[in-house]
């Protein structure tokens, strides 16, 4: 018998709170179990802790758990020997919250054992079987969770509503949307101003003024929510929401609904318009305070727009754009567009082609004009000029495109105002376009623009980044290998630790793709970058080379 004394605590877990409130439950029933088993090993020195870490109404898919953090917090202060569960998936499902568990363990030299699949973490075997059993929890889980998700789309496909905060106007019963007829007037009440006055703000201080608020509802644990003024979000949401026409929306699709509409068709069509119109008028404006260069203009090759934006951080003020892709940085993108258009103003011969004149008194008069608009733009870039000289500028995945606008640059360089002929019903003509690659990289804290020359790089010559990123997942891979964690690379590389983690995958790429990149012959847009943010890297080699473009 064992003279020391090993303090085992208890830790328990049930996903629901359903039947917590009964005498004997199914975390009761799990602590009777490990306490019996602790029981078992008394000869070997172990004895339970009267301290409970019951979790109930928990998920297992986060380590945010008041009992978890307890028993964490007691692990580092040395109070405790073993940490006994009834099976593993309890203390967590998700592996890399296990991997984090498991190095806490070992850092307190604290031993975890399994009562039911009779195993610890005080021998390799165990740490093994471990790994295996989490990974398939997991994989359980997003099982769970992609059949949760195909459900969900398919009653929306069928236009049921799917649960969430109630819009105004209705109410639920049974699971399904039916209309509050008084609510339901003050929505009709709401659109049917917002056409009168023509604008969101106006709308909102009309509403305030009437007192009309929005929706009042009581959540299922009895709190109450609403009730407050509109604010200028909650009208855009509310008027663009087609549930009031009766449809239901499921991401970028909408589907019929089950429910009645509060809104007739022409009423939701008309304030759709207007709300485009606005949205139009709003992108073009030029008395903004401080507007952006590009605002309304700077298009993702998805079509989505970049949104100006700004931010203080060291008290430096910065600009850039934003798309749900990433960020643009404001100035080198603004820069690289007005030099190309002072460019393209120095080249008379070209702009008389793109404004479609060859009378020799109209080309003198554009070479004239188009310096005097050169000299002012490099002086002081305009928004004006700007968004009369340019139709949109496109960024694509390895190039930027900017479309000049042939009838407001005619306009801008000759004085006059009369469409261009091919703008004509019935006459077409192709956009005039400055095409030219690009390369995002990162630059200390912040990210550079690398603007290319409209020609093909040098293929023969490997990308330096690239090569530096491949031989450090390599070099990692055998640091792993030979028994050091991320955390111990990460301080020894003075790196984060979630850059190794993701670069340290490179290291099972397709041998042919590791070749091209060593040789220079990678796709063009196959950036160190890209590579090491990619959200998962494919285990087959076919499926890694249509990835990266190698077919």
């Amino acid at each position: 018998m064992s003279n020391r004394k090993l303090r085992c605590a208890i830790y328990t877990r049930k996903s629901t709170d359903e039947g917590l409130d009964q005498d004997f439950n199914s975390l009761e029933a799990q602590r009777e179990s490990c306490a019996a088993y602790v029981m078992s090993q008394t000869h070997e020195g172990w004895e339970a802790l009267d301290t409970r870490y019951d979790d109930g109404g928990f998920s297992g898919g986060s380590l945010e758990r008041p009992a978890l953090r307890a028993l964490m917090a007691d692990i580092e202060k040395g109070l405790i020997d073993i940490v006994v569960v009834y099976k593993v998936d309890r203390l967590t499902r998700s592996l890399a919250d296990f991997a984090k568990l498991v190095e806490l363990f070992d850092r307190q030299k604290v031993s975890f054992v399994s009562v039911t699949q009779a195993f610890n973490t005080t021998n390799s075997m165990g740490r093994l079987t471990l790994n295996v059993l989490l990974s398939f929890a997991q994989f359980e889980r997003e099982v769970t969770a992609e059949r949760i998700r195909d459900k969900f789309r398919a009653s929306k496909e069928k236009g049921m509503w799917m649960g969430g905060q109630p819009p105004l106007g209705y109410d639920i019963d049974h699971r399904k949307l039916v209309i509050n007829q008084s609510e339901g007037e003050r929505v009709r009440l709401i659109f049917q101003r917002y056409l009168e006055l023509g604008s969101v703000l106006r709308l909102m201080k009309d509403l305030e003024s009437r007192g009309i608020r929005s929706k009042r509802w009581v959540t299922q644990k009895g709190n109450l929510k609403g009730g407050t003024h509109f604010t200028r979000g909650a009208l855009y949401a509310l008027l663009q929401n087609p549930v009031y026409v009766g449809q239901i929306r499921h991401k970028d699709k909408v589907h019929d609904g089950q429910h009645e509409a509060i809104i007739d068709h022409a009423t939701w069509e008309a304030a759709q318009d207007l709300l485009a119109r606005n949205r139009h008028e709003s992108r073009t404006k030029t008395n903004a305070k401080a507007p952006s260069l590009l605002a309304g203009l700077l298009v993702h090759g998805d079509g989505a727009p970049y949104r100006p934006r700004q931010a203080h951080k060291k008290g430096a003020h910065i600009h850039y754009y934003l798309h749900p892709s990433g960020t643009l940085p404001a100035h080198e993108i603004d820069s690289f567009v007005t030099e190309e258009l002072i460019g393209l103003l120095g080249r008379q011969s070209e702009l008389c082609q793109i404004v479609g004149t060859d009378d020799p008194a109209q080309m003198d008069l554009i070479g004239v004009k188009a310096a005097l608009t050169s000299a002012e733009i490099a002086l002081h870039p305009r928004r004006d000029l700007v968004l009369q000289m340019v139709d949109k500028v496109t960024i694509g995945e390895t190039q930027l495109s900017i479309t000049i606008n042939r009838s407001g640059l005619r306009n801008l360089l000759t004085n006059a105002q009369s469409p261009m002929p091919s703008d004509a019903p019935g006459t077409t003509q192709a956009s005039y376009l400055i095409t030219r690659a690009f390369q995002l990289k990162r630059c200390g804290h912040g990210r550079k623009l690398i603007i290319g020359q409209n020609k093909d790089r040098d293929s023969t010559q490997p990308d330096l980044s690239l090569l530096r990123t491949v031989a450090r997942a390599h070099t990692w891979f055998d640091d792993l290998k030979s028994g050091l964690n991320y955390k111990e690379i990460a301080t020894r590389d003075a790196i984060d630790e979630r850059l190794v983690a993701r670069t340290v995958r490179l290291a099972f790429l397709a041998p042919d793709i590791t070749k091209a990149i060593l040789a220079g012959r990678e796709p063009r847009g196959l950036t160190a970058e890209r590579l090491v943010r990619i959200p998962k890297l494919p285990a087959s080699w076919n499926e890694q080379r249509s990835l990266f473009g190698f077919d």
